[in-house]
């Protein structure tokens, strides 16, 4: 069921994953055009407030993540949600008739959104990613987004607090601002094992110039100075003595 696209999106936008039964379809019309091109964040781009977690959840549980999650990115696995919209790069979109697919230079497979579908693969063929399994709908000029099939692989911190989970589920809000020059993307996770309520959040991007190249970002997982630099505790600033 996965599709893995690092670069070369057009390609991964032409084909949709493959099913072992016939899916739930429904065309996709009068989507409006504009999400295709590449969006960055800013210093202003985040508007995330804590989230309220489950009294179930321990602070051993949550250094345990945050432990798996420094994993993830010290040997340059593929970190998933929520991690690739936050990319420090710019995220390339492309919207197609059928999905949108959004692709970061994180290690991390490219996102598709699938807007000719209203159900998701059954569970007995549906295999589980640290992306999920994402369905949009056009409502007027919103795309709204359901994602479910989560794993609890990868980066798995939410922004605000809290972890993705394999029971976690995401819907997200697209929408153009500022004439088409800001896309704001409004996320809310629910999940009963980690969030005592729905956890929201939003983020502004901002569309990039059309003659942007996205350049790659490559990640060693044997550099030997990198791991030092990611493992070990930094020492505190001083000044130098005075001579």
């Amino acid at each position: 069921m996965r599709a893995h696209c690092m670069l070369g999106l057009l390609a991964c936008v032409a084909t949709a994953a493959a099913a072992q039964e016939p899916p739930a379809t429904m065309p996709a019309t009068n989507a409006p055009a504009g999400l295709t091109g590449f969006w960055a964040l800013r210093f202003d781009s985040r508007n995330v407030v804590p989230a309220v977690l489950s009294p179930s959840v321990t602070p051993d549980e949550i250094a345990r993540h945050l432990s798996a999650d420094r994993h993830v990115i010290r040997w340059c696995q593929p970190v998933g949600m929520p991690l690739v919209m936050e990319s420090s790069a710019p995220l390339d979109i492309v919207q197609g008739a059928t999905q949108v697919a959004i692709a970061s230079q994180m290690p991390s497979a490219a996102r598709h959104i699938y807007l000719d579908r209203r159900t998701p693969p059954g569970a007995d063929i549906l295999e589980p990613t640290r992306n999920g399994f994402s369905i949009g709908e056009w409502d007027g000029q919103t795309l709204f987004v359901h994602t479910t099939g989560f794993d609890d692989q990868g980066v798995t911190h939410l922004p605000g607090g809290g972890f993705r989970t394999a029971t976690s589920e995401l819907t997200e809000r697209y929408q153009l601002v500022d004439q088409g020059r800001e896309l704001e993307v409004t996320f809310t996770w629910t999940d009963p094992k980690v969030l005592q309520q729905p956890h929201t959040y939003a983020f502004r991007y901002y569309r990039v110039a059309r003659d942007f190249n996205a350049g790659e970002s490559f990640c060693d997982p044997n550099d030997q100075e990198r791991s030092a630099f990611l493992t070990s505790s930094p020492a505190p600033a001083r000044m130098p003595e005075s001579r």
